[in-house]
């Protein structure tokens, strides 16, 4: 449980169920696209930078098993880009302080185009935002499955400062000074309310 927290009201970005694609400009992209409606397969495009200019990527989906999701980030050439695995966690309302522990749990959260990180394949072009959109889409499906766009992860030592100073999320059980033993997983993050606003509009959003 997530104690001493000031919640604030969180309104998601509007999507209009059962539409798979909208358009920015002439290519069709996730913006009010329904992710929990589409079947397995081809759901739409990302808008992503890249180091001249911008680039638009085909995004897949696939059922890895109940109420577990994969979605993975693919160029025009079918070269996997990025992927994220997502669970997504219902848990009843606690009924002493009314808090909603419901939340999409994030893993495998990968650039493979990214240099200077352990996946990194270096036969690909290198595109920016692939992390913020993979999270985006995470907090996406928190919204439509009523986890009030609620996500959480396990951040290696290396991410930990992206996902604190870009995206804003927290430590859960972030180190007390002079306590040797450690308890819980100080990489444990979750999105605060302040937080989801902001992720869902960054770089333009989905």
């Amino acid at each position: 449980m997530i104690n001493n927290i000031s919640y604030i009201t969180y309104t998601p970005r509007a999507f209009t169920p059962n539409k798979n694609i909208s358009f920015k400009g002439n290519i069709p992209t996730l913006t009010h696209t329904n992710i929990g409606s589409c079947l397995e397969g081809y759901i739409g495009k990302i808008r992503v930078r890249k180091d001249k200019g911008e680039a638009y990527l085909n995004v897949f989906k696939k059922y890895l098993g109940e109420k577990v999701e994969n979605y993975t980030i693919k160029d025009d050439k079918n070269n996997v880009i990025g992927n994220v695995n997502i669970m997504i966690i219902k848990v009843p309302v606690n009924p002493w302080d009314g808090m909603d522990p419901s939340h999409v749990f994030v893993d495998d959260l990968r650039n493979f185009s990214k240099p200077g990180t352990p996946y990194h394949n270096p036969e690909l072009e290198y595109f920016k935002d692939i992390g913020t959109r993979l999270l985006q889409i995470a907090q996406r499906r928190s919204d439509e499955a009523q986890c009030q766009g609620n996500i959480k992860l396990i951040s290696k030592n290396e991410s930990m400062n992206w996902y604190k100073n870009i995206i804003g999320m927290r430590q859960e059980h972030p180190p007390i000074p002079g306590q040797k033993l450690r308890i819980h997983n100080p990489n444990k993050m979750y999105l605060p309310p302040e937080s989801k606003e902001p992720l869902s509009r960054l770089q333009g959003g989905l």
